[in-house]
Formats: C-alpha cells, structure tokens, sequence
C-alpha cells in the first residue's frame, strides 16, 4: 500500500545548468496531479532524489500515478505506475534514464517514452530493463558488456525491444548483465561479454588485480569508465558469473526459481522448496559457500524458509519466513551487522542480530536495509551519504538501527541512496 498525499497542482519551470559532467535536465512535468509521494534520501550529485538538483540529502519525489514498483540502479531510479507507464530519473550519460534529449543528469521523474504497457521493471548498474504486458523485454542505457542482449555493444538512450525465446514472466539487471525467466521457467541472461576476452583463470585474474579480495574491491569501487581497461578486466571477471554472452542464452541450473536477484559478479535465485542458489563470484563469500572460488549454481548451505532475496556490490539478504533476517558476504563497512570491519567476508550465512520481525529487505552498496512489521525502516552499514536518515553519517556501523523513515511499505536501494514509500 502506498503513502498517499491529497492531489495538488505543481508548476514550475524547465531549466538546464552547465556542469562539468554534462547537463542537470530540470524538466518538471506541468500542471501534474500527485498520487505517490515517494521519500529519498542519501546521495544526490547525479540526481539520485529526484528534488531538481544535486544537492542535499533528502527529498520528497511526486509522482503523478499510483505507483506499483520502484527499482533503483547505482545512480538512476525507475518507477512503473499502476497504469503501465515507467517515470525515470537520475544519471543519464548512458541512456540508462532513457530520456533521449537529455545527456547528462535528470534530476527529476520524467516519463519514459516509446513504451507499451509495462508490468515489470529493474534498474542494472548503468541499464534498464521492463517487461510488457505480451512478454516482450525492453532496454536501455549502457551496453559496454552485451548487458541490453542486442548482440552489440551500442549504448541504447531509448526503449527498444529485444527478441526472446518465449513470453517473460520476470526480470533482473545486474552489474553489466541481465537475467530473465519464461513462462515456462526458464532462464536466460546476457552480458558480462568483454570485447577483449582473454578467457583468464580466476587464479590468473587474482593475480592481475592483486590476489584479495581488495584488489577485485578496487574494480567496484573505482567506477570507471566502461571503455577503460581495468573495466574491460572487470568484465572479464564478471563473465564467470552466470552468462557472458552478446545475446539471450539459456542457463539451465537456475530453471524453476522463484525470485532472481543479480549482484555485481554473483547471481541468488530463490526456489520452490524456501531453499537458494547462488552462482558467480565468491571472493567476498557473497554466494554462501566455504570457498573464495567461483563456483557453479548451488543450494546455499543453512538457508530453508526464505520467502525473498536481496543482493548488492558484495554481500548478499535473506528473509525468511518467521521474520529473520540472514546476511553473508563482505562486512567492511558493518552491512552484515557483525563487527568484522573487514573484506574477508562471511561465507556462510548468518542471522542479522537486533532486529525486530521483519517483512522486507534490501541490499545497497555496502550496506542494508530491513521493514518492519510497523512500517519502520531500519539500516546498519555505511551512511556517509546520510542514505540512513535519523542515523548518524559514518563510514562504519555493525549495528542495526532505526531510521527517521516510518509508516513505509516499500524500501528500494540504490548505490548510496534510498526511496521509501
């Protein structure tokens, strides 16, 4: 159910201001009625709150639809109404906003245009995807590694349609790949496919990057350029995660999953029976298994009852049927709420300690998030961005704890920025 406001007319004027990384497109629909009030709060130099600008830290975003999903990129968000359309705002250099005319920030919700009606969305690390009601998969935004499965690398600014196998049911966008289940089970992805392919050993690749898990860190954290070489590294380090590939191809070991949700380099898929997969990188122990190896899909150890899934840069949530909430992978910043203050990680799963019953969950870049039955949010992590409203901002904290963010029953993550409603 969403928070709604008494509708109200808003106007305001277009606007455009010259910075450094290209454009902010102020473009403020006229005369709109809001219907979801949506709460943001966290970084916002691309955006990311959608008030207009790039500055402050939090935001109240006016949508002028009932909202239905909200799902949110590294820096882009995307949101589908109840009526099928998708509203878009934030870091468009890639065309991941998919707002064509504007070339640099949309630092407001903006309709997407060129799209039928939409039941499903998912917001990748620089791309899109949506789901229409006849099946069909649509994308946009950046396409460095094959992530749009149009069998290129040409970086789309609008929707447009790629061709599948069968009718969609679901889709997920990951890092620089995406993944999508037929109607039939089935799962297909694409992307995480380097124009350089070398084809190295996780081994060899260890020792390019500096044999720990830092050194894959500084990949995730660097943020660079696509066309850079250490991506191209990168990209070559995500192909053993599930697919690498320019377009759709079957994988077989995820067929019949409830819920898939794609990380950085690893992939979780929920099954039937309350169990989960993982398959991808585990240099963080972000798959669940006692090795730091890449590892084939697999049923993580000590996991059963789970009913949802979330996952992030390098650690991975669970939440299980009675209200617990599990956590493992990387803990540098307190995102597993244990203390470690290292990327050593945990490689089996663990419940998160101090929380109430908890109903759902999500997963950020290095830190996380929980609902409560009362529709309070709580957060444990980083918080230097003020993501974490009503918590101190800090580089580190093991502890789970009450945000100012309260009466909600939806919570979405983004690289360093949360959307509540």
């Amino acid at each position: 159910m969403s928070r709604q406001r008494t509708p109200f007319k808003m106007l305001f004027a277009v606007l455009a201001f010259a910075i450094v990384a290209g454009v902010i497109y102020s473009l403020v629909p006229k005369q709109k009625e809001s219907e979801t009030v949506i709460s943001g709060s966290g970084k916002n130099a691309h955006g990311q709150l959608a008030n207009y600008s790039t500055s402050g830290t939090s935001s109240i975003i006016d949508i002028p639809e009932k909202v239905a999903e909200v799902a949110a990129g590294f820096d882009h968000s995307l949101v589908l109404t109840e009526e099928g359309h998708v509203y878009s705002w934030g870091d468009n250099t890639y065309g991941q906003v998919g707002i064509d005319s504007a070339k640099g920030i949309v630092s407001g919700p903006q309709k997407v245009d060129g799209l039928p009606t939409i039941t499903r969305i998912s917001a990748g690390f620089r791309h899109s995807l949506a789901l229409d009601t006849d099946g069909n998969v649509w994308v946009w935004g950046n396409n460095i590694a094959g992530q749009l499965g149009t069998g290129d690398r040409t970086d789309l600014r609008k929707p447009t349609q790629i061709t599948l196998p069968g009718k969609v049911t679901s889709v997920a966008a990951g890092h620089r790949f995406s993944l999508v289940t037929l109607d039939n089970g089935q799962v297909y992805g694409w992307g995480a496919k380097c124009e350089n392919d070398t084809k190295r050993t996780f081994a060899e690749l260890m020792q390019l990057i500096g044999q720990s898990a830092t050194g894959i860190s500084y990949y995730v954290d660097a943020n660079a350029d696509p066309s850079s070489s250490d991506t191209q590294e990168l990209c070559e380090f995500q192909g053993f995660v599930a697919v690498s590939s320019l377009i759709p191809v079957e994988i077989p070991e995820l067929a019949g999953s409830l819920q898939i949700v794609a990380g950085f380099g690893h992939v979780l898929a929920l099954q039937p029976d309350g169990t989960v997969k993982s398959k991808g990188c585990n240099a963080y122990g972000q798959l669940g298994y006692p090795t730091a190896d890449i590892v084939p899909a697999e049923t993580i150890p000590g996991l059963s009852g789970i009913v949802s899934l979330a996952t992030s840069t390098r650690h991975s949530m669970a939440l299980d049927r009675d209200g617990n909430v599990w956590a493992w992978g990387a803990d540098n910043t307190g995102q597993l709420g244990k203390n470690l203050g290292n990327l050593e990680g945990v490689f089996e799963p663990e419940i998160v300690a101090g929380l109430p019953a908890i109903t759902s969950i999500a997963a950020g870049h290095d830190f996380s998030l929980a609902l409560d039955e009362q529709g309070k949010v709580w957060a444990w992590g980083v918080n230097n961005n003020s993501q974490a409203p009503g918590i101190d901002a800090a580089d580190y904290n093991s502890t789970p704890k009450l945000t100012s963010l309260t009466n909600e029953s939806t919570i979405i993550a983004g690289g360093a920025f949360i959307l509540a409603y």
